[in-house]
């Protein structure tokens, strides 16, 4: 199980390093801004560059849809292979979350490093 953890942590860094690069691209030729984070987690949206990337004259943004289309959608792809679940160890081991009671908005803390009177405003 861990050689999968690290496998798919390693795709996940290749698949950052490309999604970068196709962004830039698309940015410096098209003009068109993309969204990294929405990308590697809505196969939809990732589909929809990839096939955008795909279409564009520009060889570089082809390469990079056809290596990015592997990483998500081959055989071993991060949208195709589930995530691996941790160990029932590492389950057991790792601390239940705790209750937090409401915290009241107008009283603060001795110590409290939040100035309160700037949520929610313009600095």
């Amino acid at each position: 199980m861990n050689d999968e953890h690290h496998t798919r942590a390693a795709l996940e860094n290749q698949a950052f390093a490309l999604m970068g690069r196709l962004h830039v691209t698309l940015r410096r030729q098209t003009g068109r801004v993309t969204d990294i984070e929405y990308m590697r987690i809505d196969p939809g949206y990732c589909r929809y560059l990839l096939k955008m990337a795909s279409l564009s004259p520009i060889e570089d943004l082809q390469d990079l849809s056809v290596k990015l289309q592997e990483i998500f959608f081959g055989p071993q792809g991060l949208f195709v292979v589930a995530e691996p679940k941790p160990s029932l160890m590492a389950r057991l081991t790792e601390p239940a979350p705790a209750a937090s009671a409401p915290a009241s908005s107008t009283q603060t803390e001795i110590g409290d490093p939040v100035d309160r009177g700037y949520i929610g405003r313009l600095r």
